[in-house]
């Protein structure tokens, strides 16, 4: 017999009634319904049985359901279930049924196969985390039952959470009209002097684009997307040239290095090597600041991704504050995660692996230039500056935020997690092989010219075979969206290249350059105006945005290209201004707000700055003496 419309609506009903199921999308529910299976049972008849295996949920349509469990003094009722109703979605969780269930009357009910449900899981990792905080919601109210206490109403809280939603798709719409209305009306509007037509149209797309970042309508990586159909739409530039950073010797080693970064997180290498860092250290309050800092810095070179060493070591931090008995929010424990935050970030333009952006750098330099930076090359040019760095950064959280107390030993807590991992596991073996083919390959593959992106995809081949990144991690380890998105800016600049825009901003840059009187005041001046771009853009887009528009331009104001990005990219990771820092947003979630305050961000965040163009001014003398400005 077929589904009455009635019982379809109520099949969705019912399947939002699970605590865990309650905010999924449309297309996620519709395939749940798709999955279950229509059953029904006779009055009397046992539905489920205490300490079966648990293999399912049930939607109660029509009928009475009764669930009793065994005590030590016989068999004890324990709910009445009335449809329309739900039962047995702990069977969705736990090994065995809780609980006996017995129909009182003749029952119709749709049955959802636990299969089906984690196939679910599998794909939607972040439903992981609304299921934990749905089981702990019923613990918590079926604890309150027993007891007779009030039971919280977790269903006013889930509409709470629903309005912002809304504001935010208000949002999205005027920010998208905007982004496009600004190009729009200048479209036709005639080009400025020195740039032709097709040229102003594709620095206009980038205009809207740098729109979309400030005001977020869409990700970043659409943006950039959106930005490569614009130039395709409008017969800008070819598709081979829009879409040719795919094809580059630089976002295939970025692939790889984001790769093997996956291997190291995801077989617990690099929470390991994080651990074994900090015990390199005393544990005093100096001590493990130190640690943390140049934890972030050893870490920098062989893990790529700038967020996923952020999400490794702040916890660790966390953890660190905690065992020296520092208090949430104090001093102690906002100079640990600014320690390990700082180490995570402002070091990327020092290495060559640092960073994905740096590619970016390769990627637009002349290639009589790329030869000279090997992963070697570049750590020798880029070393003065990292020295100042480090000193800098250190004096910076030491000075500004002193500890109120002198901290506990940790060393117990760092045995205890030490201990806790057990031997290097085959995983980590294998992820350790490959990042010991990895750095191999950077230092030895120069001298025997060989690109350096085959070098990265062997040790991901290496990481593959050997286990370290399976097919779940490689889908959602490697942060895909950051691929493409340099993929779409590798190309840009072949885009701004065939539309002269590289040669005009150059041409407009040259009455700066010759006022100044000196290229260094020029890279001081670029190191400025990068700092005034981070008060509005957020890190990535700007780092990539004034990386694409001046790297170009570089040369025929006699500064080399590698220096203008390596400034961009040491200025960039700074902030004055927390907002508009995404990775100060994703420490305060990842430690529930309790690392540091406001204030001390912007304490820090300032002093950073300074240090950062401090190592900028520190570098050009040894920059000349090499010959790179």
């Amino acid at each position: 017999m077929a589904d009455r419309p009635d019982e379809l609506g109520a099949r969705e009903s019912l399947l939002r009634r699970v605590d865990f199921f309650r905010d999924l999308d449309r297309v996620d529910i519709a395939r749940l319904i798709g999955a279950m299976e229509d059953v029904r049972f006779a009055s009397g008849a046992t539905i489920l049985r205490e300490g079966e295996r648990a293999d399912s949920l049930y939607l109660l349509g029509d009928g009475e359901v009764e669930a009793i469990v065994r005590t030590s003094d016989g068999e004890r009722s324990v709910a009445t279930i009335g449809a329309p109703g739900i039962f047995g979605e702990l069977g969705l969780l736990l090994p065995e049924r809780a609980s006996t269930v017995i129909a009182r009357t003749e029952v119709r009910a749709w049955k959802l196969p636990r299969d089906r449900f984690e196939q679910l899981v599998r794909e939607r990792a972040p439903l992981g985390l609304t299921i934990a905080r749905a089981l702990a919601e019923i613990i918590d109210r079926r604890a309150r039952e027993a007891v007779g206490a009030p039971v919280i109403p977790h269903e006013r809280l889930h509409a709470m959470a629903a309005r912002p939603r809304e504001r935010a798709l208000r949002h999205r719409v005027i920010a998208g009209v905007i982004a496009l209305a600004v190009p729009a009306a200048l479209w036709s509007v005639g080009p400025p002097p020195g740039l032709a037509a097709n040229g102003w149209h594709i620095a206009l797309v980038i205009l809207g684009g740098a729109i979309a970042w400030v005001l977020e309508p869409i990700p970043e990586f659409a943006v950039a997307l959106a930005m490569a159909v614009a130039w395709g739409v409008a017969g800008l530039a070819p598709l081979g040239v829009v879409f040719g950073g795919f094809a580059s010797s630089s976002w295939f080693l970025g692939v790889s290095s984001l790769g093997l970064a996956a291997s190291m997180a995801s077989s617990g290498l690099l929470f390991r090597i994080a651990l074994v860092l900090l015990r390199t250290f005393p544990p005093t309050h100096r001590g493990q600041v130190a640690g943390l800092m140049l934890g972030g810095v050893a870490l920098t070179p062989l893990v790529p991704a700038m967020y996923g060493r952020v999400a490794t070591m702040t916890p660790i931090a966390r953890e660190l504050a905690q065992a020296l008995g520092y208090a949430a929010r104090s001093r102690a424990t906002a100079s640990l995660v600014f320690a390990a935050l700082i180490g995570n970030t402002m070091f990327s333009a020092i290495f060559l692996t640092g960073v994905v952006g740096n590619f970016l750098i390769l990627e637009l330099i002349p290639s009589s230039e790329r030869a000279r930076f090997d992963w070697v090359g570049w750590l020798v040019a880029a070393f003065p500056a990292g020295i100042v760095l480090l000193a800098g950064a250190m004096v910076v959280v030491l000075a500004l935020l002193p500890p109120e107390s002198a901290p506990r030993t940790s060393a117990a807590v760092r045995r205890s997690q030490q201990a806790a991992l057990g031997p290097l596991s085959s995983r980590e073996r294998a992820s350790l092989l490959a990042v010991a083919v990895f750095i191999a390959g950077m230092l030895i593959g120069p001298s025997l010219h060989i690109d350096l992106a085959w070098v990265g995809l062997l040790a991901l081949v290496v990481a593959i075979a050997g286990g370290a990144l399976d097919r779940l991690a490689f889908r959602s380890g490697i942060d895909w969206a950051i691929v493409v998105f340099v993929g779409v800016l590798f190309g840009a600049g072949a885009v701004l290249k065939a539309g002269g825009v590289d040669r005009w901003i150059a041409d407009g840059l040259t009455p700066l350059a010759r006022a100044a009187g000196d290229p260094a005041v020029v890279v001081l001046l670029v190191a400025a105006f990068a700092i005034v771009v981070r008060l509005v853009l957020p890190l990535t887009p700007a780092a990539f945005l004034l990386a694409l528009t001046l790297i170009p331009a570089a040369p025929p104001l006699g500064i080399s290209g590698w220096v203008v990005g390596v400034v961009l990219f040491i200025v960039t990771p700074a902030w004055i201004v927390p907002g508009p820092y995404e990775i100060l947003r994703i420490v305060r979630e990842l430690t529930g707000g309790e690392a540091f305050t406001p204030a001390q961000a912007v304490r820090v965040g300032a002093g950073i700055t300074v240090v950062a163009l401090l190592a900028v001014l520190v570098s050009i003398p040894y920059w000349r003496a090499i010959g790179v400005l």
